[in-house]
């Protein structure tokens, strides 16, 4: 029986994911921040109702965890990692509707701030190659 999983879990880490994204060529820009905050509430908050134990819908911990690495100045490749190693630990748990939004948040995100650069394009890549 392998490790239990929440949805906090799987979102927290789905926010350093994003995070890796957006600091991937070594800083955040507001408009990937506002990006972010935009596609959780218009997308991944009505995704499905799972609630953590305070009734507070889970997908609010891609946003926390996001704000979190940011005030950690948490390195973008160990964000990486530790959406990946999420990944590993239950990819059953990840829908085919939740890869795609995932990848076109990521890709939302990367394109927030004057276009997708060379730095961001190579983590999409190897976000693409996670999900495959």
């Amino acid at each position: 029986m392998g490790i239990a999983t929440t949805f906090e879990d799987i979102y927290a880490s789905i926010g350093y994911l994003f995070y890796s994204i957006a600091a991937s060529d070594g800083r955040i820009a507001p408009a990937e921040k506002q990006k972010l905050k935009k596609q959780v509430d218009k997308h991944w908050l009505p995704l499905e109702d799972s609630l953590d134990n305070f009734g507070t819908d889970s997908a609010h911990y891609i946003a926390i965890s996001f704000d979190f690495a940011i005030a950690k100045e948490m390195d973008a490749d160990t964000a990486f990692q530790s959406f990946r190693d999420q990944y590993r630990l239950a990819p059953e748990r990840f829908t085919k509707a939740m890869k795609e939004l995932i990848i076109r948040t990521a890709t939302g995100i990367a394109d927030a701030f004057h276009g997708t650069n060379k730095a961001e394009q190579q983590r999409l890549v190897e976000l693409k190659k996670v999900l495959a």
